[in-house]
């Protein structure tokens, strides 16, 4: 589509049937490729996009309502055209019919942005950013509209925003967007209060553990890393958990002995996954260099005797554990 829209600002086709051609495909083919009316706005001219607007709102007219479908292609043309239009009180005028989630309320903010509007845009961002509270679009609104507010002086706006979000959903991501902000805008290392935050979250509701643990190891805080993680394991995902041992394990290597054994012989007995041995397996070095590093030498050579007894029976498991040649 996007080396078609550039054949026909080539060699101009005729305006009227290649509008014709554009809203057809947009509204009764199969849902792609996209149709992009500002790709082909050079080729349409003024014949074309008069065309566009005529056939948008027949298709309007004798749109079923029941259709979904339908629906969407016609309100996708609308914006479309609205936003060739360079009518930015139109174009936000026809998003603000739809302000089903935060993706409409940041198409809006940007063109206003865009257009020099500022003081409205940011005004639209946050009321995009208050109603749609948790969705996984917000983020990126919250970004628009914190980099509006440092573009515009408000330094302090920005910061602030960032400590509301942050205190009402503590997470590691949110941490860093809160640093990176404070970076620009300058302020108060928060680090100290969104680590009590998120303490006190974790009180409340343990799952935020992970979140924690992610922070603390953000700033170097190793040690309080792993008290937390200790005391909620069952928080941590998989992952998280090996990042935490490798860590631990390059000071305290006696103290991840026992976690590595337990990780092994959960894969080994994890009958869900067909990967398990193979995964029980790649844990096996770290563990040796554990033992090693502990002092415990020998250990492990008594520790793989004692699978290969445990678990004669697995024969898949003991073919995997010879391949790796530990």
């Amino acid at each position: 589509m996007d080396l078609y829209a550039k054949a026909c600002a080539a060699a101009l086709p005729n305006p009227v049937s290649l509008a014709g051609w554009l809203v057809k495909l947009e509204c009764d083919g199969p849902g792609w490729p996209r149709v992009r009316l500002a790709d082909f706005a050079p080729a349409l001219g003024k014949r074309g996009i008069a065309e566009v607007e005529r056939l948008i709102a027949e298709r309007a007219r004798v749109a079923d309502p029941e259709s979904w479908t339908a629906g969407f292609a016609v309100r996708d043309l609308r914006e479309q055209f609205a936003e060739v239009s360079g009518d930015v009180g139109r174009y936000v005028a026809v998003l603000a019919e739809h302000l089903t989630n935060a993706v409409q309320y940041q198409r809006i903010a940007e063109a206003l942005h865009a257009a020099g509007r500022r003081d409205e845009a940011i005004g639209w961002a946050r009321r995009g950013v208050a109603t749609n509270a948790g969705s996984p679009y917000t983020d990126r609104l919250r970004d628009l509209l914190v980099g509006v507010l440092v573009a515009a002086g408000d330094t302090s706006g920005a910061v602030r925003g960032r400590r509301e979000e942050f205190a009402c959903h503590p997470t590691a991501p949110g941490y860093r967007s809160l640093i990176d902000t404070v970076a620009t805008a300058g302020g108060d290392d928060p680090t100290a209060w969104a680590t009590e935050v998120l303490r006190d979250r974790v009180d409340q509701q343990p799952a935020y553990a992970s979140e924690l643990v992610d922070v603390l190891l953000a700033v170097g805080r190793d040690d309080e890393a792993w008290r937390v993680a200790l005391h909620h394991r069952r928080w941590l995902g998989g992952p998280q958990w090996q990042t935490l041992l490798e860590r631990r394990a390059a000071t305290h290597p006696e103290e991840v002995i026992q976690p590595y054994r337990d990780l092994v012989e959960q894969a080994i007995l994890n009958s869900a996954d067909k990967r398990r041995y193979r995964r029980a397996v790649a844990l096996l070095p770290a563990l040796r260099t554990a033992y090693e590093a502990a002092g415990e030498h020998g250990a492990f050579g008594r520790y793989l005797a004692e699978r290969r007894i445990e678990h004669k029976r697995r024969r898949t498991f003991l073919k995997t554990l010879d391949a790796a040649g530990l």
